[in-house]
Formats: C-alpha cells, structure tokens, sequence
C-alpha cells in the first residue's frame, strides 16, 4: 500500500469521525468545536495539527503521478497556509470561526454532518482502492 493511499485512509477517517456527530448533536458538536478554539494557544495547538496533516500530505504525494496525488498536494499546501493563518493571526482566525459557526441552523449543521460524512467515507474507500 502506497503512503498516498494511507494518508487517504486516515483524511477520510477523520473527516468522517469529526463530521458526523453533528448529524445526531448538531449543537453539542458546534460548542465542543468553538470551545476548542477559545484561546489562542488553543487555535495555534489546531494549527500544529493541521500543519502537520499538510506536511503528511505533501509528503505522501510527491512521488505520485496521478491527479489524485496533485490534488491531495495542492491541498496540504492549502492546509500549511491555513495553519500559518491560524498561528500568526489567531484572534481573527477565531472571530472568523465563530462567526462561520455561527451563522448555521441546526438543520444545516445536520446536512453538512451527512455530506461530509459520506465524502469521508469515499475517499477511504477511494484510499482503500488505491
């Protein structure tokens, strides 16, 4: 198994497993997500992860060929610069979130639990095939 297909493995999993409880606690799951990131040294512990999950991401892509592994690269570049949002600018990046989080009802929480819910599962599944 290819270090692309694990890494599509574990991104699919985790979008999957941090999603769907907003498909059964819709509003549980958005303060647990908006307490995670009440301070500052909780936003830039986030952006570690993430930044983290970028680097894994180019990593795993770079001696691929496929459009699979150029759009996972572009990704984990987009990621590395959220993440450095996140560590420079934490105060706006948390004002940002909690108004993005915010501005969903409960019933639109629910839907975008499913839909990221099935999109995580299918590209494990996509990883699984690999």
């Amino acid at each position: 198994m290819s270090p692309l297909a694990l890494v599509l493995i574990v991104i699919g999993l985790l979008i999957a497993a941090s999603r769907a409880p907003l498909i059964v606690a819709p509003e549980g799951t958005r303060s647990l997500y908006l307490k995670l990131m009440e301070t500052d040294g909780r936003m830039r512990g986030l952006a570690v992860f993430i930044m983290l999950l970028g680097a894994v991401m180019i990593w795993a892509s770079a001696p691929e060929t496929t459009a699979v592994a150029a759009i996972v690269y572009w990704l984990g570049l987009l990621m590395l610069a959220i993440a450095t949002f996140f560590i420079l600018l934490p105060g706006q990046a948390r004002r940002l979130a909690t108004t993005t989080w915010g501005s969903f009802s409960t019933g639109v929480l629910r839907g975008l639990g499913l839909v990221a819910l099935v999109f995580g599962l299918l590209v494990a599944a996509y990883g699984l095939n690999l």
